[in-house]
């Protein structure tokens, strides 16, 4: 940075934002960093936030509202003593931890100054409300979060999905692929021939990714599915995915409308249309390491091109850095005069 003056002063609050493991530092408060704002994490307490508002006096207040996070309600009176801009950063569903209600963003158009969606469909179904406080921040990656992740050969392919009917009948169907490995919820009772984790911490994430020749992204299971009231057709690609490719190892994931503006599917990212083909496409491309090298390689170049968390707040926030740095230099401009006219006296 140019300066040591920070662009922006922000403070967020969300359940569990505030630990050293939250994913949502590597979605806000990292990425923030990197651009030369001035971030404070707080936990989602009153109290804890009017300490934060009242010590560092931010411009901006971003809430992430998860299970546990304050009421709307609460943040408006907070941010209006404060005077400072209130956001409202919703996850939906794509990001492992973090997940928050989209049915709720009418209520949060009401009291925030600004709310951010996670996908096109749910932005285009609130912008009949006004655009002028709803955003457009989809999933990304913040790859300097990534970077410490151990490198190892390409070994098998990764699963990353819940349990549910649908999917263990397909995974079943792996069972010859060597090392295999499934990433998420309700696989430990599951009689298959695969090591089986729930959940892991984003270093060891992208370790795991960084060893495998393959991610497969299963589709999100039909009870989560009913929780968000949105099927697996219209989500984006998870996070997941993002991070798989920041370490340069392709995905494959179920075609849908959500995964073309992000990846190329072919050059970018692999797809399937049923998770029947699954028996066949896998062994298949786990056994071309050229392709799976080019496609991975592509996935790498556009994701860390143009689908960083860095580049997505610094669209967001454009227009806040420039009125902030137009009016710090109207008041440069204006005490250099009156020291001016002090002279001159």
């Amino acid at each position: 940075m140019e300066s040591s003056i920070p662009l922006m002063r922000i403070v967020i609050t969300g359940h569990g934002i505030d630990a050293s493991d939250s994913p949502l530092r590597s979605q806000i408060a990292d990425p923030l960093r990197f651009l030369g704002h001035e971030v404070v994490a707080v936990a989602p307490t009153k109290a804890a936030m009017s300490w934060g508002l009242d010590r560092y006096s931010p411009e901006m207040f971003i809430v992430v509202p998860t299970s546990g996070s304050p009421n709307r309600e609460e943040v408006r009176a907070l941010t209006i003593d404060a005077g400072c801009v209130a956001m409202c950063f919703h996850t939906g569903f794509s990001s492992p931890g973090a997940v928050t209600n989209l049915d709720e963003i009418a209520e949060d158009l009401r009291e925030y100054d600004l709310v951010s969606v996670p996908d096109q469909q749910t932005f285009e179904e609130y912008s009949g409300l006004g655009t002028f406080r709803l955003s457009l921040l989809e999933p990304a990656v913040h790859p300097p979060a990534l970077m410490e992740f151990v490198p190892s050969e390409r070994r098998g392919v990764v699963v990353v999905g819940d349990a549910d009917p649908s999917n263990i009948d397909a995974v079943l169907t792996l069972e010859a692929v060597d090392d295999l490995m499934i990433l998420g919820d309700g696989w430990g009772d599951i009689p298959i021939n695969a090591a089986c984790i729930d959940d892991l911490p984003l270093l060891e994430r992208a370790s795991l990714f960084a060893g495998s020749k393959l991610v497969l992204e299963l589709p999100v299971a039909l009870c989560r599915q009913s929780l968000i009231r949105r099927s697996h057709y219209e989500l984006p690609i998870t996070s997941f995915v993002y991070e798989a490719s920041a370490v340069g190892t392709p995905s494959l994931v179920q075609s849908r409308p959500g995964v073309a503006p992000i990846l190329t599917p072919g050059q970018e990212i692999f797809t399937f249309d049923k998770l029947e083909d699954l028996t066949d496409l896998v062994p298949l491309l786990v056994s071309d390491v050229r392709e799976i090298n080019e496609v991975g390689n592509a996935a790498w170049s556009k994701i860390t091109a143009e689908h960083t968390w860095a580049q997505r707040w610094r669209s967001f926030l454009d227009p806040w850095v420039q009125e902030e740095t137009l009016d710090s230099r109207s008041n440069v401009a204006q005490t250099n005069d009156n020291e001016q006219l002090i002279r001159a006296s």
